[in-house]
């Protein structure tokens, strides 16, 4: 723990090398292949700063219907410290078919075989690529914005290593709404530009002082992001909501509050009251980003099922994108059987919207405990 003027930091980067990452995805490799089932294993991204990068391990399956993995298999947390810190985060499990649509879900990913056969993944079109790179920020939003930087800010204790991670991640929101509007924006870029300095400096300087700067820049441009993107939505016509609608989400990690006339100021002022109170941190968003939960909504599948059942709405809409939702929303109810019949307790789907797997006692304890958190 780190202390500067009102702030306090945790989860300090530690400092690893090349082959410490080497050395984690071949014991990641090792322990994962003999799961029977498995076609391949796939690195996403390429670390750039160890000790404070990630690493995204995408385990492809050979279809939904598996049988439950063993116990010491079925969750992230399971694996010893130092690999659980090189990886930071739960792993991703898909089935093979809808791996091979997964740029419906991520249009840009970059995915390194690691293990196993490779998988042709299919190329989307221009129109499937615009669309779903309009869908996917939707998500994103929905899931990260601003909240990944305001609690921090209002609480004044900054998780430090994760924080990076964060801020580097909007870059590729700011690439994704640049590549939408044919516009770049200088400032952001020049944001962009401090945070890697700061990742690349970071065993040098330790600069706390600039990391919570950026904490700080990163919750506004969060904002701003949200405000262009709605922006286009409406300039494009791609989600026209009809007047005298409402929505309200309450799944957990993701509860939002869709309003119409949104503006960055009320939904800070809203969300700070919110947080300061301790009450159960809502994120204000505009209501044009619910029209996508609402259609997600209409299909049968477990995260379908969830976000119905917590979606509370007199919303009614028009949109442009109803197909490319139709094959991201399938690929992620069928990521969330799989959980159910793996048993595993990481991700249900690249976005859960606050779906827990709920399969195997490991499940059953960490729901309970969902209970209490949230």
């Amino acid at each position: 723990m780190s202390k500067i003027e009102n702030y306090s930091f945790y989860n300090i980067p530690k400092k690893y090398t090349a082959a410490d990452y080497d050395n984690a995805i071949s014991r990641i490799i090792k322990k994962y292949s003999k799961i029977k089932g498995l076609v391949s294993i796939y690195d996403w991204g390429k670390p750039s700063v160890y000790g404070i990068s990630d690493i995204d391990i995408v385990l492809v399956f050979e279809n939904e219907f598996q049988n439950a993995l063993p116990f010491l298999y079925r969750s992230f947390y399971f694996l010893d410290s130092n690999l659980r810190y090189i990886a930071r985060h739960p792993f991703i499990f898909i089935d093979k078919e809808s791996f091979k649509n997964i740029r419906y879900i991520y249009p840009k990913s970059s995915l390194k075989l690691i293990y196993g056969k490779d998988v042709k993944i299919k190329k989307l079109s221009k129109f499937e690529e615009y669309y779903s790179s309009i869908a996917a920020l939707n998500d994103i939003i929905i899931r990260h914005y601003p909240r990944d930087f305001l609690w921090q800010q209002v609480s004044k204790q900054i998780n430090a290593r994760d924080t990076m991670l964060r801020l580097n991640s909007l870059k590729y929101s700011i690439q994704a709404l640049e590549f939408l509007t044919k516009e770049k924006n200088p400032e952001w870029n020049e944001k962009l530009d401090l945070i890697d300095h700061l990742r690349k400096k970071w065993f040098g300087s330790e600069d706390y002082l600039m990391l919570a700067k950026l904490n700080e820049d990163g919750l506004n441009t969060s904002l701003e992001i949200i405000g262009k993107f709605a922006d286009f939505i409406a300039k494009k016509d791609i989600a026209k909501i009809s007047p005298g609608s409402t929505a309200k989400y309450e799944g957990i990690k993701n509860r939002s509050i869709f309003i119409k006339n949104w503006s960055k100021e009320n939904a800070l002022n809203y969300m700070v009251k919110n947080a300061k109170r301790k009450e159960k941190q809502s994120t204000m968003l505009p209501i044009e980003l619910a029209a996508q939960l609402k259609e997600y909504s209409k299909y049968g599948g477990l995260i379908s099922c969830y976000i119905k059942n917590n979606l509370k709405d007199k919303l009614e809409y028009e949109l442009k994108n109803r197909d490319i939702l139709k094959e991201r929303i399938k690929i992620l109810n069928k990521q969330a059987g799989l959980a159910l019949n793996l048993k595993h307790s990481d991700f249900a789907a690249f976005f859960d919207f606050g779906y827990r797997n709920k399969s195997g006692i490991n499940n059953f304890i960490l729901n309970l405990l969902d209970k209490l958190r949230f």
